[in-house]
This record gives C-alpha cells, structure tokens and sequence, in this order.
C-alpha cells in the first residue's frame, strides 16, 4: 500500500470519528459518475477526505449500507469543453475564474473555484448553462489489487472458495484494501518450523524468534497458514502474506510460560496449534504459564496486549473445548473449525468459551500449505494438500489477526476479540444450535459466534473506537457444602447476585467439588437474562475432584451482569457421589455506559466527560461503534445517563 493510500485511509478514519451534530456537512455533488451525496468535515474547505451517502444503494429489504470512505472533495471543477467556451461562460455567469487545461487530457478544462461548496456550485451552474460532463474533481477509493498471483493460490480454498463461496475466510476484500500484514510479526509457538523453507525464509523474523526446535512438519504447515511469501512464484500463500514469522518453543511448563512471555513487543500475535489430550478430561493452564499469558495481555504491545490464538481442539463430540484451559481461557481467541461446504468439522469441538470458526479439512478437502523440504511430513514434497484440525484453523486466524493490526494498530487484545465477534459470519445457518443471547448476538455451541469474516473484520478495524476500560465483578467464595444425588438429572442448585451493570464480555466460573469421577457431572450457568451456558457434560472422565478448575463462557457476550447468577451442578450417572464445596462468579466486560470515566458513580462528572470527547470528536464518544461521532451517540448516552446504572 503506498503511503498517499494510507494517509488517505488515516484521514479517512480522522473523519470518520470527528463527524459531530453540528460539526459535519452533507453536500450534494455533481460528479463524472452522477450527483451524489456526501459528508465532510466543512464545506468551506478548499480539500476534504469524504464519505459517500449511500441512500442509493438501498437493497431490496430497504436497508441503506453505511457511509463508504475513502473519497476526497476538491474545490476544483473538470469540464469538458473548448477553454474559451468555458471562460465566456463564466463571464456571462459573472464567475471571477478562468479555465485551464487538463494536461493529458484533451478537450477538458478544469476551473478552481475556493471552496467544496463554490465547486458544487459551479459545476451545477456549468450543467445549466449546457456543459453536462461538468463535475466536481474527485478522489475515489483506490484499492491497492493485492491478490497475489502464487502458483498454487487456487488450490487454497479456505482463502477463497471458487465452488462454494461462503465457505472461506473472504480473505480478497481485506487483501484489496491493500493489507497483507505487512510490519506485524506472528510467533508459531510449538516445537519449530523449517525457517529455511523456500516459501518462509523471506518472511521469516529470525530477531523475533527463540533458538532451538526443530523443523516439523506440523509447524512448519502452520507457519505457511498465517504467512507464506506472497508473490514469489512458488506455492501457495498465507493469510498474512506480507507479515513476519517467529519461532517460539514450548517444553516443560517454565519452557512453555517463556516462550509465551518472549519478545512481546515485537511478538504482536502468537499462534498456538496445542493443547492438552483431546479426551474430555479436564487439563487447567499451570500458574507459571497463567502468569505469562497476564503478563503478555497486560504489557504486551506497548501495553495494548499480545494477542494468543489458540487451536480449539479436535476431540470431536466426546471433548469440549471448555475442558482446555488454555483454548479456553478469557484472555485467547479460540479457532474451532468449519469444512470446505460450511458446516462442522467432525473433530470440532463443542463448547460455551468457542469464540470464531475458521476453514479447515473435515467435510470434502484438506488445506494447502507449506510442509517440510522433501517430505517425511503430511506430503511427499515441500508442499501438502491434506493440513486441517484446528490445527489450520488456528493459525488461519492469527494471519487475519495480523491483517486487522496492520489495519488499525491500536487494537488491543479486547478490541480484537470485539470486532471478530462483531463481523462473524452465521455459517451452516440451518444448524439447529444457533440462538440469540440475551444482548442479540447470535450464539452456537458448535462455532461460537460463527466464521471469521476477514474482510469484515479489517474493515470494521479500520474506523473501530476502542473498548472503554475493562471492569471485572467477582464474587467471594459462595459456600455450598451440599452432597450433590447421584444419578438425578435435577441436581443441586447455588444463586448470587451480581449488583453491577457491566457489559459482559467473559464469564467466569471457578469451581470446588469433592467427586472421584467428574465425568458424572453436568454443569449448567444461567444468567440474569434467562439464557445459559453448559460448561460440562456427562462423559468418560475419571479425573478426581474440581479443585479452582475456571470454566469460561462468552456466550453472555454483550448482555448485562447484573442481577442473579445460577450455576446447577447434576450427577448423570450411577456409583459415584460429591459434594459441591463451593463456587466463584467472575464476570468481566465493561462498566456501565452511564459511568462514562469508570469511576463507580454515576453523576455530573460523567456527562461532562463525555460532552468533552463528543466535542472533539474523541474515538470514545463513539457510543454504538458505527465510526462516526455523531447525534445517535449523543442520544444513546443521553438515554443512559437518565436511566442510571
């Protein structure tokens, strides 16, 4: 992307958050391509970046697309005509300017007026006056054409899908924005990749990377998934074309916490295609490698966050990615796996943490991708056909990550999260699983909020404000002591009441139980909006006792905390009986709207921090996230403000 492509994609951005009730203009414009509508900053500038109305664009259902950026208004007027036709208009018309040639283009003058307004103005008296070809000079949207033209591309179709289109990762609009990731380092942490590989060595960050390892076939597949070269004529490419590559070494539990914690100022996202056995047991993350992964999120980045993607896992029905630790963790973006016809991967897990899907093998066809140099890996040469698990699907998203940061890099880890969940795609739609959660997002326990819309995602990271300041609300232990019937569907029930009105973002559980086979033990949360998350089901899992095990769920993404919380804990099967000890709540998200500087009161000081950035045009004020600061958020706020928290 040139650099006049990313000022105008910066200013763009600028406008996009300092568009305010009072402090923007709409004006109808004469241009080559018809009269159109647009928004700038003032007409009276002489030069504004420029969103175009889109009330023309109305699909059949009536809905009006947002504001598309990237245009920029002149004050300058092309007409086609003789230069002294033109100028004896202008006179007559009483106008002070002269017309001059377009070099290079014959037949056409151009006319500067001093203003946008002045341009639209004369233009339109130009067309009166029998020139209809006058328009006001425009400065389109130029998308650089990034497709790459890899010999292989065509066989990745979970980049792009000639035969069935919605089953790809829509990766060509992000591309066409001219982003490939460039400036953004991936780690694949596991046990090392081939780094000499012919279509890795130029993408390869050796600063980034821990010594060590060595070339496996499985990283060195899912090192080609988030950044094989693109453009040099050989293989395929990867998601991130254009980002760099670190090796990251995991081992013993310190190995694995210091590869987590290695180099996370040049380490911006790190992909994780491991985990615990894939057998419906119960596997929690170990301290040291918690503590690592807090550290990243917290100082990662200049201090917006590392951002850790992790492989879902591939334990099919029988396991559920909330039994993973670290896939489930609050602070990952778990990848579960779609096929190449849009449904479930038969190994993709079932899950309340599942956050996105992602293409993978598993209905007809597996993923192209690099392999180790003269096989011994999944092929026979430097390439294979027949990469999938969520192992693919994991990195596949650590490249689109890469992609929304080069687009935006004042992303945090949360913000990410956000605009994945926003932009995700309602895949296998007629899947029985899908519903609404108490906030509208559409849910599945298959695929969480659904597929990873890549260019979506850039193209909301783009304009995106910011998540406020994350809040948490933690209850103390909630004693229980009672012996929970075994084999009884209705099992034992415990309520606590939350009193914050947070935006859940994450859900918490941590849980204490006495039992010598917590494979017996479905477990359900219900929350204050009526819907619930099943944390775990009966299944063959000896493992003894809970001990602070921490379920996660995101399907209360966007409702409010407050009010009661029920977690029920039932005993499925004969033999074995348990006593729940006792059970934390932890609901993490955002403070209420109302509470606009997050100090826990809701009062003047409120509305006048937000009348300050709405004044400004500051990315905060931006209530209901569109990309504009405008009189909707205003009213959102204001409607917050009189209702309290």
């Amino acid at each position: 992307m040139g650099q006049r492509t990313r000022a105008m994609v910066a200013v763009s951005a600028c406008l996009a958050l300092a568009i305010s009730a009072g402090a923007a203009d709409t004006i109808v414009v004469p241009t080559s391509r018809g009269v159109t509508t647009f928004l700038v900053e003032s007409v009276a500038l002489a030069r504004s970046a420029a969103w175009r109305v889109n009330a023309d664009m109305a699909g059949k259902d009536g809905v009006i697309p947002p504001p598309t950026p990237g245009y920029e208004l002149t004050s300058r007027v092309i007409v086609r005509g003789a230069r002294d036709t033109v100028n004896a208009a202008l006179a007559s018309s009483r106008k002070a300017m002269v017309a001059s040639p377009v070099e290079g283009a014959p037949g056409f003058v151009g006319v500067e007026a001093l203003t946008i307004q002045g341009a639209a103005a004369l233009a339109t008296t130009l067309r009166g006056a029998g020139f209809r070809d006058a328009c006001v000079d425009v400065r389109r949207p130029m998308p650089l054409r990034s497709i790459p033209t890899d010999p292989d591309l065509g066989q990745q179709w979970h980049l792009s899908n000639a035969l069935y289109a919605p089953a790809d990762v829509n990766i060509d609009g992000a591309w066409n924005l001219g982003y490939t990731g460039q400036g953004v380092t991936i780690g694949i942490l596991e046990g090392g990749f081939e780094a000499g590989h012919e279509d890795l060595f130029a993408n390869y960050n050796a600063s980034a990377s821990q010594s060590g390892g060595s070339a496996t076939s499985h990283g060195t597949c899912c090192a080609g998934v988030a950044a094989a070269v693109g453009n040099n004529g050989k293989g395929g490419v990867g998601a991130a074309f254009g980002a760099k590559v670190s090796q990251l070494l995991y081992g013993s539990d310190s190995q694995t916490a210091t590869a987590l914690g290695y180099k996370n100022d040049v380490n911006w996202i790190k992909s994780n295609s491991w985990g615990p056995t894939d057998g419906g047991y119960i596997a929690s993350m170990t301290e040291v490698e918690l503590g690592a992964i807090q550290g990243a999120v917290d100082t990662g980045r200049g201090g917006l966050g590392t951002i850790f993607v992790w492989a879902a896992g591939n334990g099919g029905t029988i396991d559920r990615v909330d039994y993973d630790g670290y896939a489930s963790s609050r602070y990952v973006v778990s990848v579960g796996a779609i096929g190449d016809e849009d449904y479930r991967a038969y190994y993709n897990e079932l899950g309340s943490s599942h956050l996105v899907v992602a293409p993978s093998n598993g209905n007809t066809r597996g993923v192209y991708t690099t392999d180790v140099t003269g096989g011994g890996g999944y092929s026979s040469g430097n390439y294979t056909a027949d990469f999938g698990g969520t192992s693919s699907a994991c990195p596949l998203g650590a490249g689109v990550i890469a992609l929304m940061v080069e687009a935006n890099p004042g992303l945090t880890w949360r913000d990410v999260q956000q605009i994945l969940i926003a932009t995700a795609r309602k895949c296998d739609p007629s899947n029985s699983q899908w519903v609404l959660n108490g906030a509208g997002h559409w849910v599945n326990y298959n695929y969480g909020f659904g597929a990873i819309d890549a260019s979506a995602a850039v193209n909301l990271a783009r304009v995106w404000p910011g998540v406020r300041p994350e809040r948490s609300a933690v209850t103390n232990p909630i004693v229980v002591g009672l012996q929970i019937p075994d084999n009884n569907p209705t099992g034992v029930t415990s309520s606590t009441t939350i009193g914050d009105n947070l935006t859940i973002e994450t859900v918490e559980v941590q849980l204490n139980v006495a039992h010598v086979f917590v494979g017996d033990l479905q477990i359900t949360l219900t929350a204050p909006s009526g819907k619930s998350s099943v944390l775990a089901t009966k299944r063959s899992d000896p493992t003894d006792n809970y001990s602070d095990f921490v379920y996660t769920s995101r399907r209360h993404f966007g409702e409010s905390a407050m009010g009661t919380w029920t977690l029920t804990i039932a005993d499925r099967a004969g033999q074995d009986v348990g006593t729940w000890i006792d059970w934390r709540l932890l609901v993490h998200g955002t403070g209420c709207l109302s509470d606009y500087n997050a100090d826990g009161f809701v009062n003047a000081l409120d509305y006048d921090a937000f009348a300050s950035d709405f004044e400004s045009g500051n990315s905060p004020a931006d209530i209901n996230h569109d990309g504009f600061v405008n009189a909707l958020d205003y009213d959102a706020f204001a409607s917050s403000f009189e209702a309290g928290c």
